[in-house]
């Protein structure tokens, strides 16, 4: 027996099946783009709402583990609770069912022209949409090359006594023989770090004859417990709230495995039952062969039995646990318990468990949405406290090192948000979020620096304090005025964030406000030096306050620049 050419082949075939899945879920998440970025951010405490967030998204990105794994990571960022999290971990649990059926799909003789039709599409078409569903059709016919070359590779298997005896321990006719492919079964799945591969593996080593169907669905029992083992490895350093959505997940399919052993046996029936055809029928001899169309020794039913088995299970699996999951959370809560003395303000930093995000961009995007959104509101209450710092003279130092805190936090964010997005801009995406891509980049260091001539203002401000300078009650009020005139561009700026690319009306509205504030600027200078020639007084904070004035201009700057890039219209 030619066990190189075994191997190759197995090995070939499996690696072009993950391939397969990767370009297809990255023209999946090109084309869905926005609908995938709005559908989470629509994620609410309804548990329902947030399982069908999960099945989709695990539909389109084709991997509970990537979902999950992104789950752990919204969670260590403070972007979903752990109810939420757990609501769409379950989805996930039933998203990852569809490549079984995919693989199973009699359309795999048609690999080939798939893959051309795919490229062809891809290389000449015009249109990015079309672009990218030849993408979703080159994925798609690599998938099932791969399917059949798995196939093709493990047939010879057949005639082997020593593989065969090594399966027939994991014939799934007695508990130890269940167990021992359980454990086959979430080891496979470590090694590959996918669910859906080890689901291919099993049903290419199935369809030739070499495992039974009873044998078949303890692998599967395994590979539920194997795809939590990359979520618990992201937790990993994370805080106690990504730790736990980790454990529950494990929690979930763990539990879920131990009540299906002690229905295993009425669950294969059951599932003989409701598919058409025998699972462990195998075809004998040439008549069979043609009728079928599969070769001598194949089992043309147990694809299907397989898919339906992983799918009833796990959807059982949800709608058990889906009642319970107040529950997971309270148990959950004790097995990892909140830590003492808890800072109430922490710096959500783009930690190593969010870099399993850059495999899904487009959800990527929406993560750094929510960061960005999070520099929006520290930026607001750092206004409120240099205008504080402005009008009173009392207890500046305290709200000066309020503000000092609030800017080391911002710093962190542009540099973690730079970082991830930079990294997110040298992977496959649709030239709209490549684009997109460099106006969030541009927007965070809009935001940085606008928190930058705030962090000024309040130093100034507690300089003149404490060497007891005052400013005229007049040129105070001016300098309020022209504060609060910047703060209101900012704000309306940055509300169109939501409304992204709305175009020349926001646009020719922040142009009128720009020009407002820079003739309030100026008007506020020549009230200064018209008071000095005047009233000729020398302990007037004159540098102070013409400092004072250029940081006010340099709020006016970048909040006109944050308007360019929420429009739409920065580099167009």
């Amino acid at each position: 027996m030619d066990w190189m050419s075994i191997f190759f082949q197995a090995f070939g075939g499996l690696g072009l099946f993950l391939m397969g899945m990767k370009l297809m879920s990255e023209g999946m998440q090109k084309t869905a783009g926005d609908k995938l970025r709005n559908t989470l951010n629509l994620i609410t405490s309804n548990r329902f709402f947030a399982i069908t967030v999960g099945l989709l998204v695990t539909t389109v990105i084709q991997s509970s583990s990537a979902t999950t794994v992104m789950v752990v990571g919204f969670v260590n960022a403070s972007l979903m609770g752990l109810q939420q999290a757990i609501g769409v971990i379950l989805g996930a649990n039933i998203g990852t069912t569809i490549t079984g059926w995919l693989v199973t799909l009699k359309v795999v003789k048609y690999s080939m022209p798939l893959i051309g039709v795919g490229v062809f599409i891809r290389f000449f078409s015009k249109n990015d949409t079309w672009k990218h569903v030849g993408e979703i059709i080159f994925g798609f016919g690599l998938l099932f090359l791969g399917m059949q070359t798995m196939k093709i590779g493990f047939a010879p298997l057949r005639e082997s006594e020593e593989f065969i005896n090594l399966f027939m321990k994991v014939d799934g006719m007695s508990y130890f023989s269940i167990f021992s492919g359980i454990i086959i079964g979430a080891v496979t799945t470590l090694i590959v770090q996918s669910s859906s591969a080890t689901i291919g593996i099993t049903i290419a080593l199935a369809s030739q004859g070499l495992i039974g169907f009873e044998g078949a669905v303890s692998l599967i029992l395994g590979e539920n417990i194997g795809t939590t083992i990359t979520a618990l490895l992201a937790s990993i350093g994370a805080n106690y709230n990504a730790k736990r959505a980790a454990i529950a997940h494990t929690l979930v399919n763990v539990l879920g495995v131990m009540i299906m052993i002690v229905a295993f046996f009425p669950f294969v029936s059951f599932v003989e039952k409701v598919i058409p055809g025998l699972a462990n029928f195998t075809v004998s001899n040439s008549s069979d062969a043609i009728k079928y169309g599969v070769g001598i020794g194949v089992k043309p039913f147990i694809g299907s039995h397989i898919a339906a088995a992983h799918s009833i299970f796990n959807v059982s699996n949800v709608i058990f646990f889906t009642f319970l999951i107040p529950v997971l959370v309270k148990v959950c809560e004790k097995i990892i318990p909140e830590p003492e003395g808890l800072k109430s303000m922490e710096i959500h930093d783009f930690t190593h468990i969010e870099a399993h995000v850059v495999d899904t961009p487009t959800i990527g995007i929406a993560e750094t949405e929510k960061k960005i959104d999070r520099m929006y509101e520290l930026i607001c209450s750092s206004a409120d406290h240099v205008r504080d710092l402005v009008e009173k003279e009392n207890n500046s130092s305290e709200i000066c090192d309020e503000v000092l805190n609030i800017e080391k936090h911002l710093d962190s964010y542009k540099k973690h948000i730079t970082e991830f997005l930079v990294t997110l801009s040298s992977h496959s995406l649709s030239e709209k979020d490549s684009h997109y891509i460099g106006d969030l980049l541009t927007l965070t260091h809009n935001l940085e620096k606008f928190g930058d001539n705030l962090e000024h203002i309040a130093l100034i401000s507690d300089k003149m304090n404490r060497k007891k300078l005052v400013i005229k009650e007049e040129m105070k009020l001016s300098i309020l005025d022209i504060l609060d005139a910047n703060v209101e561009f900012f704000k309306e700026s940055f509300s169109s964030f939501a409304k992204y690319g709305s175009g020349e009306n926001l646009l020719n509205r922040a142009q009128v406000i720009n020009r407002r504030i820079k003739k309030q600027i100026k008007e506020s200078k020549k009230m200064l030096f018209s008071r000095l020639e005047k009233e000729m007084i020398c302990d007037v904070p004159i540098l102070q306050i013409m400092d004072l004035h250029n940081y006010l201009d340099g709020l006016r700057s970048e909040s006109f620049n944050i308007s360019e890039v929420t429009s739409g219209a920065k580099f167009i």
